[in-house]
């Protein structure tokens, strides 16, 4: 990966609920200034939790670097991988929390991927009935999505998601270097998720992924960061319908996480999610019908799968009717209308055949019947 743009990113995101807005630091070397940043937060302590696999990769570094800039800072270590977003995860992050005697002006730091920004935040939201909270995000996935936009939960009752809250961060540090460590997989998991931030509102990702493939990744990530904050200023508790936009590809592609045993990494659920509802937009003639052969050629080129096998249809539709975004008890899926467009659609202007005819076709092959 190279960076097309060697300077610190700034991006505010601010809502009329919040008092202050959040500002987000994406670029290279962010961390190494972590001290200088966080100075202005009269803490007497600094919590950091990361995952297994993170915390002697950053989260150790940057407890050390927090105690020579002169901060109280301790390390609550988690499972890696989506096995830690459990409320008994999060009891054990509160007994942790409690042992250390921690404080209402204290400050808990997530570092690590989006499990971590999700449990971490559900623990400052809810602790003492909220904790200051900075997210350090240090995949591609937790970047462009987990820390920009408040939502933080776990999982439930094997359900994506189903019991959280919204919290915003004061601060996201946005240290680009740590992509350097990422698994290869997981880096796919967030080209996948930029993906779909291109269609849904930034065509100009869209086309530059389109032209040129994973190359000068920093300022797609801040136009990505830049789409998603507008979204989420105009909307930030998702009751407008505005923010739902946001959900393009991720309600089949939660569907599919869940079926999988969460073991398919979610930007690539999401991508292939993004895949369904472009083809399911195309059948329906809301879309040209073009672009969702545009989106399988980019997926193809990025390396990420465009559909799945074994998954099927009438499971996938069952698995989506206990997502956390249905109304009514009526299914809701963003389907993209154009590059940078999107709408909203309701189950019932999708009939049920063709819905079945698109997964079917395109995550059901290999199926015994």
């Amino acid at each position: 990966m190279t960076h097309a743009v060697e300077t610190t990113q700034r991006i505010a995101v601010k809502t009329a609920a919040e008092e202050t807005a959040t500002e987000i630091l994406l670029g290279p070397g962010v961390l190494s200034e972590a001290p200088t940043h966080l100075s202005r937060y009269a803490a007497s302590r600094l919590v950091l939790v990361a995952d297994e696999n993170v915390a002697p990769l950053y989260g150790e570094q940057l407890r050390d670097r927090l105690a020579r800039g002169g901060f109280r800072a301790d390390l609550l270590r988690v499972a890696a991988g989506e096995e830690a977003k459990t409320l008994e995860t999060l009891a054990r992050l509160y007994a942790g929390l409690h042992d250390a005697g921690v404080e209402r002006d204290d400050v808990v730091v997530a570092v690590g991927g989006g499990v971590v920004g999700d449990v971490a935040g559900m623990l400052a939201a809810t602790y003492l009935r909220g904790l200051t909270l900075i997210q350090v995000p240090t995949s591609l996935v937790a970047i462009i999505t987990a820390s920009v936009g408040g939502k933080v939960g776990v999982n439930f009752m094997s359900h994506k998601n189903l019991i959280g809250c919204f919290k915003q961060p004061a601060l996201v540090l946005a240290d680009t270097d740590t992509l350097r460590t990422l698994p290869p997989v997981e880096f796919q998991s967030g080209l996948g998720e930029l993906l779909t931030v291109g269609v849904l509102g930034a065509p100009r990702i869209f086309l530059a992924l389109e032209a040129g493939g994973a190359r000068d990744l920093l300022p797609l990530m801040a136009e990505a960061v830049r789409c998603k904050a507008a979204v989420i200023e105009a909307d930030p508790y998702d009751r407008l319908g505005i923010r739902a936009k946001l959900n393009l590809g991720h309600t089949f592609g939660h569907a599919f996480e869940t079926l999988s045993g969460f073991t398919l990494p979610h930007g690539l659920a999401v991508g292939v999610g993004l895949h369904v509802a472009a083809r399911l937009a195309a059948q329906l003639k809301m879309c040209p019908p073009e672009l969702p052969v545009r989106i399988r050629r980019v997926l193809t080129s990025l390396g990420l799968p465009a559909e799945l096998q074994g998954y099927a249809a009438s499971d996938v539709v069952e698995a989506m009717r206990h997502d956390k975004k249905r109304t009514g008890g009526r299914l809701r899926w963003v389907l993209p209308t154009a590059l940078g467009e999107v709408e909203l659609v309701g189950e019932e202007r999708v009939p049920s055949a063709l819905l079945e005819e698109v997964l079917t076709e395109l995550v059901g092959r290999g199926l015994v019947r």
